[in-house]
């Protein structure tokens, strides 16, 4: 079987029908491109892409369920604040919203803003960056009477940098405590 190349063989193709013929094969071509290799290898490239955009969604939303690396490592030197059993959400009430809300309050009072440049989860510091924000609040809703296991530490991204804010949920939905706002909010 000889291999066919148009520009080896010297062969142009046909005014009247725009392929190019060889003793075995005929190639459409328009506009210079071979039109059947992109039939053939379309339809893969569509579904390989697919199938990487899949399990790149797949690892992003289990990557941003996961807890953070640095609380595991803060709940290892923390055990009595990290329990795993427990309930998953509390009640919400109107004593509850006040309790967070104070404490919402007094931590983004008492702290001051600072970058670090190692990043250590602390709490009860005089000033920190929004991991350091989220476990002195989780540390006083822990020893006002929230269960840890109703509290989640969640990452997100704000102007293109992670962002750590930390959620109690309750059972008419989350409330949220993030230091770069004034107050707590459902959501």
């Amino acid at each position: 079987m000889r291999t066919f190349h148009p520009a080896l063989s010297g062969r142009q193709p046909d005014s009247t029908s725009g392929h190019i013929a060889d003793d075995m094969h005929t190639f459409p071509r328009r506009n210079g491109r071979n039109w059947s290799l992109l039939l053939i290898f379309g339809p893969m490239t569509i579904g390989v892409l697919a199938v990487f955009f899949w399990l790149a969604s797949a690892l992003l939303s289990f990557v941003s369920a996961a807890e953070p690396m640095a609380f595991s490592i803060y709940c290892m030197d923390h055990i009595d604040e990290c329990p795993t059993k427990g309930p998953r959400f509390v009640r919400y009430s109107a004593p509850l919203m006040q309790l967070v809300s104070k404490v919402q309050t007094q931590v983004n009072g008492a702290i001051i803003p600072r970058r670090e440049t190692v990043d250590v989860w602390s709490a009860d510091v005089a000033s920190g960056d929004c991991d350091d924000y989220v476990m002195t609040k989780r540390r006083r809703l822990i020893r006002a009477g929230v269960p840890a296991t109703a509290m989640r530490v969640v990452v997100g991204r704000r102007f293109g940098e992670s962002h750590v804010v930390l959620v109690v949920k309750t059972d008419r939905g989350e409330i949220v405590l993030d230091n770069l706002r004034r107050t707590a909010y459902l959501r």
